[in-house]
């Protein structure tokens, strides 16, 4: 169900480019499908992708729609949401354990680049290897 999902949802005809973050399933036939935007998610866009899925599945198909903006309070997954965030403060948890905070600075599907806060107003670039970083949070406050 959640491959249907995902070949009906990528179609819906957004006024803008959007990605496909995930698409979960919950108890029973309980799905939410996650997207983001370069130019955000708008609660219209989510109600726009909720209706164009439902038209497009037979009416024997029961199931619990969601469809909702990846989060801000969720972990990066996507290069749209490292893109969408340079220039934020994030939190990243590396494999090995460490709690790294700083600015991202800039984002490849092979690394990701932050910005560190040093002693004396200086800073000084992070580049570490994305198999390196197990997660990835935008810092609230």
């Amino acid at each position: 169900m959640k491959e249907k999902l995902f070949d009906i949802a990528s179609k819906t005809p957004l006024n803008k480019n959007f990605e496909i973050i995930e698409i979960t399933e919950s108890r029973g036939n309980s799905y939410c499908i996650y997207i983001e935007s370069l130019e955000g998610i708008t609660i219209d866009d989510c109600a726009l992708m909720s209706r164009f899925v439902f038209e497009q599945l037979s009416e024997e198909i029961n199931i619990e729609l969601t469809v909702s903006s990846a989060g801000i309070d969720k972990p990066l997954r996507a290069p749209i949401q490292f893109i969408k965030n340079i220039g934020h403060k994030v939190e990243i948890k590396t494999t090995d354990g460490k709690k790294i905070i700083g600015t991202l600075k800039s984002y490849t599907p092979e690394q990701t680049v932050i910005e560190l806060e040093g002693k004396k107003n200086t800073t000084k670039e992070l580049i570490l290897e994305n198999n390196l970083i197990k997660q990835v949070k935008v810092k609230l406050f």
